[in-house]
């Protein structure tokens, strides 16, 4: 099995509209760990397909999209009542980290 790299997705958007849409592809996409955060596995041309949707629904002068890859490196942990995390996964690399 092959595991897609993570990558760490979050927003600032400043139209409802936007915002929606905007959420909803990220929502199909990968596991929401708060509003406007997002960790979504992706191949190099997922990811390419997914940022070029996502800079298509953009205000470029007023929202804000950060894309990082992201790492669960030895030490992380959360902290916190997870029953607010309603997230279920098959990555192994989350396990442990997110619940």
């Amino acid at each position: 099995m092959s595991l897609k790299p993570l990558w760490l997705f979050s927003y600032d958007i400043s139209c409802p509209k936007r915002l929606k849409k905007i959420h909803k592809l990220c929502s199909e996409a990968g596991w929401c760990l708060q509003k406007s955060v997002f960790v979504i596995a992706l191949t190099p041309s997922e990811k390419r397909s997914l940022c070029k949707k996502l800079g298509l629904s953009l205000d470029k002068e007023q929202d804000r999209l950060l894309c990082l890859p992201f790492s669960t490196p030895a030490g992380s942990f959360h902290l916190g009542d997870n029953t607010q995390w309603p997230l279920f996964h098959s990555d192994e690399r989350l396990n442990g980290f997110v619940f």
